[in-house]
C-alpha cells in the first residue's frame, strides 16, 4: 500500500511534468523552423524535459536549416545559429563535419572553434551549477556547412524552454553582410550586431563575392541563390521553403560585386527591380529596406531607380537607405570590407532607422481615429466602435462623395520623422473596391489645407475589407512646398467613386 507521503510526492511530480509540458508547448509556438518530418515533430513536441538531442524542441534554430536528415540538421548559409537553455555545469556540441563555429555561454564572450569535428567541449572550465544559455553560430569559410548532431549535457541535466524574440530580421548581401574579414565573421558583422542591439532574431543570407545579377560570377547571382535552401556554391540546391519563418524586416545590401564584375547599370536595375518584386511575393507584409552600397555609393543610381519603380508599382513597404559618408577609409580592413569597429559604426547608424518598424516600437499617432472631433467628410461621417483595428473606434464614411476624411489640427504635431526613411501608416477599409476610381490620394501637410506644403500618395492597391497602408515619405509627391515634418497639421483622404461605398480609417501613425 502506497503511503500518503509517497502518493503526495507522485502527484507533485505529475503536476510538475504537466506544467513543464505546457510551458514547452507555449514556446513551441514561437519556434522559428518547422521539421520536414512531421512524425518527428509530433514526437519531439511530446518531450517535456529535453536532453539536447535532435528531437529536443527546446533547441531553437535560426537561419536556413535542413531537417530532412534524422541524424544531423544541416545549414549551408553563414550566420545560422541555435540557442537553448540548459541545466548543469557543462555542455558539448556534436558535429558531423569539420567546421568553424562560434559559441557563447550566458553573457560571456563569443569563443572561436576553428577546424574542429566530433564532440566539442564548450565548457573546459565547468560552469556554476544552475540554469545557463548556450548559443552556437556557424563560422567563416566558403563552404558554410554546419552539421549539427545535438548537445551533450551532464548526467541528469536537461534543456529548458528557450525564449524567442518577437521579430526576426533577414539580411541579404555579400561578403560585407557576411562579415567576411571580421574577427568573428558573421557574428562581428553589422547585420548581427545591429539585430542583437535591437533585440531581434536574425538571418544572414549572404555569400562572399556574390553578385545580385545572375551570370556574372563564379556562382549564381543572388537573384537566383536567395531562393535556395543552400548557399550558391551548392549548384544543385533545392528551393527554400519560405513558409518556415517570416521576417518582420528585410534589409538588402547588394551591388558591390556587380560593380566589380562590370554589370551594366541597366541590367543591374532590371535585376534589382525583379528581385524586389520576388522578395515581396514571399513576404507580403515585411518592411523591406534597400541599402545604398557602402563603398562610394556604387550602383546607387540603378538601385534607387529600382526602388522607385517598385514604389510606383504600389509597394508601400519599401525604403531606400542612403549611406553616403557612413564610413571612411579608416573603417575598412582592406578598402572594401568594414572592420569590426566599422561594422559597429554601420550597425549604430542602421539601428534608429530600423527600430521604429519593429513590433516593440511605440507608435506616434497623428490621430487614433477614436472620435469624430475635428473631422469632416463629404459623406455621412460616424464613429464605428465595433469594426476597428486599434483603440476604441474607427472613423466611418458612407456615400459616393469624393472627399472621405479631412482634419485640420488646432495644434501642429512634431513627428520627428526623417524624410529619407520615415513613413506614414494607417488602416483603411473599403466595402467595394470595384466602385472606386483611379483618382485617389492620402495627403498630410503643414499648410493647414490641401495643396499647400503637402505630401501626397496614391492609396492603392486595395482589397475589399481592411488594408494596412504604409507609405514612405521618400516616395511622396509634394505640392506647393515641402511640408515641415515637425509641424504637421493637416490630413485628407479622397477617392472618386461610381456609387455609394463604406470606407473606414483607423490609427494614423508616423514611423520616424
Amino acid at each position: 500500500m502506497i503511503s500518503v507521503m509517497k502518493m503526495a510526492s507522485m502527484i507533485t511530480l505529475v503536476l510538475m511534468s504537466v506544467a513543464h509540458y505546457n510551458c514547452a508547448k507555449t514556446m513551441e509556438a514561437l519556434t522559428t523552423q518547422k521539421f520536414d518530418d512531421q512524425t518527428l515533430q509530433t514526437k519531439s513536441a511530446s518531450i517535456a524535459l529535453g536532453n539536447g538531442n535532435l528531437r529536443d524542441t527546446n533547441i531553437k534554430y535560426f537561419g536556413r536549416w535542413d531537417f530532412s536528415n534524422s541524424t544531423q540538421y544541416i545549414s549551408k548559409w553563414g550566420g545560422a545559429y541555435i540557442r537553448v537553455r540548459f541545466t548543469g555545469t557543462t555542455v558539448k556540441v556534436k558535429l558531423g563535419n569539420t567546421s568553424n563555429f562560434y559559441a557563447k555561454i550566458d553573457n560571456g564572450p563569443w569563443v572561436r572553434y576553428i577546424g574542429v569535428t566530433g564532440t566539442v567541449n564548450l565548457t573546459p572550465s565547468a560552469l556554476a551549477n544552475g540554469n545557463h544559455t548556450v548559443s552556437v553560430a556557424q563560422g567563416k569559410d566558403y563552404d558554410y556547412v554546419f552539421n549539427f548532431q545535438g548537445l551533450v549535457l551532464d548526467a541528469g541535466a536537461t534543456t529548458l524552454a528557450t525564449p524567442v524574440n518577437t521579430d526576426l530580421v533577414e539580411w541579404i548581401g555579400d561578403s560585407i553582410t557576411a562579415g567576411y574579414t571580421d574577427s568573428l565573421a558573421n557574428v562581428s558583422g553589422y547585420a548581427w550586431v545591429c539585430s542583437e542591439a535591437m533585440g531581434t532574431e536574425h538571418t544572414q543570407i549572404a555569400y562572399p563575392g556574390i553578385t545580385l545579377t545572375n551570370g556574372f560570377g563564379t556562382y549564381p547571382g543572388m537573384e537566383v541563390s536567395y531562393f535556395n535552401l543552400q548557399s550558391p556554391n551548392n549548384l544543385s540546391s533545392p528551393a527554400w521553403d519560405f513558409t518556415r519563418y517570416t521576417p518582420k524586416l528585410v534589409v538588402i545590401n547588394l551591388g558591390t560585386n556587380d560593380n566589380g564584375k562590370q554589370v551594366p547599370d541597366a541590367t543591374f536595375q532590371t535585376a534589382m527591380t525583379s528581385f524586389l518584386a520576388n522578395v515581396r511575393t514571399r513576404f507580403p507584409n515585411a518592411q523591406i529596406f534597400v541599402m545604398q552600397c557602402l563603398l562610394n555609393g556604387i550602383k546607387s543610381v540603378p538601385t534607387k531607380a529600382a526602388v522607385n519603380a517598385r514604389q510606383n508599382a504600389g509597394d508601400g513597404r519599401l525604403i531606400y537607405i542612403e549611406t553616403t559618408n557612413w564610413v571612411t577609409t579608416a573603417d575598412y580592413t582592406d578598402g572594401l570590407h568594414p572592420s569590426d569597429a566599422g561594422n559597429r559604426k554601420i550597425a549604430n547608424l542602421l539601428n534608429p532607422i530600423l527600430t521604429p518598424y519593429l513590433s516593440s516600437a511605440t507608435p506616434l499617432y497623428l490621430d487614433r481615429c477614436d472620435a469624430t472631433t475635428g473631422w469632416t467628410s463629404g459623406n455621412t461621417l460616424s464613429l464605428n466602435t465595433t469594426d476597428k483595428k486599434e483603440g476604441t473606434g474607427a472613423l466611418q464614411a458612407v456615400g459616393s462623395g469624393t472627399e472621405e476624411f479631412r482634419k485640420v489640427f488646432t495644434t501642429s504635431i512634431n513627428t520627428g520623422a526623417s524624410p529619407a526613411t520615415g513613413s506614414i501608416q494607417f488602416w483603411y477599409y473599403v466595402s467595394d473596391v470595384s466602385k472606386l476610381s483611379a483618382s485617389n490620394q492620402i495627403e498630410i501637410g503643414s499648410g493647414g489645407t490641401n495643396d499647400v506644403s503637402e505630401y501626397n500618395w496614391n492609396i492603392g492597391p486595395l482589397v475589399n475589407g481592411w488594408n494596412l497602408i504604409t507609405k514612405p515619405i521618400s516616395a511622396a509627391g509634394t505640392t506647393n512646398g515641402t511640408p515641415d515634418l515637425n509641424a504637421i497639421n493637416f490630413i485628407r483622404i479622397y477617392h472618386a467613386k461610381t456609387g455609394s461605398v463604406t470606407t473606414k480609417v483607423d490609427g494614423f501613425r508616423i514611423i520616424p
